[in-house]
């Protein structure tokens, strides 16, 4: 709350998980304390065995209360890619973008994303070439046959009020020193309640150098 009165500052909320949907409650909490939302590639192109199965409206609800939506992580390895991106990291920056209609990525090469964004071919509308059409979400899992289809997985879960409130820190409170069954004193421990265990060690380093020198 205290970034929220800096100007200077958009502060971005990141999902930790592939959502399927987002609770009205939810985005209206979300907005409150962010301006922007990071979720995963999953939640804009549900994947199944690596093949697109759909897509979901969560940019969409995102951007209709102002929060601009990015994506994560974009890479160029074919292995992070969905098979209907064909091993080209451009058709699949080009598909989240035009064909999902996300704000921005999240990418370990920003190099071939700033690439991306100076093409030529991008915002020509009706002269847009073809190879800059977005992939079709599911249109690739469709040609599966039936003896070769992946198991069917479950949706990915909304994402609920549960998983934005956050719960208040438990007060600090003062331990009481603690004594051990022969009376003595236990060992004092530090703030975050591991025993100061550092004189104990430098008391012998000590005493071995003192030891060698004496030799000498």
């Amino acid at each position: 709350m205290r970034f929220t009165s800096q100007p200077n500052y958009d502060l971005v909320y990141k999902v930790d998980e592939d959502i399927g949907g987002a609770q009205s409650s939810t985005i209206e909490d979300i907005r409150r304390f962010a301006s922007a939302v990071v979720i995963s590639k999953d939640s804009v192109f549900p994947e199944n065995s690596a093949f697109i199965t759909s897509a979901t409206n969560v940019v969409p609800r995102l951007q209709a209360a102002n929060l601009s939506v990015y994506v994560q992580t974009f890479s160029n390895e074919f292995t992070s890619q969905a098979w209907d991106f064909f091993s080209d990291a451009t058709v699949e920056i080009n598909s989240f973008f035009v064909g999902g209609g996300i704000n921005g990525v999240v990418t370990d090469f920003p190099k071939t994303s700033n690439r991306y964004r100076r093409n030529r071919c991008l915002n020509r509308g009706n002269r847009t070439p073809g190879y800059m059409t977005p992939v079709q979400p599911g249109s690739l899992y469709q040609l599966i046959t039936q003896p070769y289809l992946p198991p069917a997985e479950a949706p990915n879960p909304y994402l609920t009020d549960a998983d934005v409130v956050e719960p208040p820190l438990p007060p600090v409170s003062v331990k009481a020193p603690t004594t051990t069954p022969n009376g003595t004193a236990a060992a004092p421990r530090s703030p975050n309640g591991q025993p100061k265990v550092a004189a104990s060690v430098i008391m012998p380093l000590l005493t071995v150098l003192l030891a060698i020198s004496a030799l000498y």
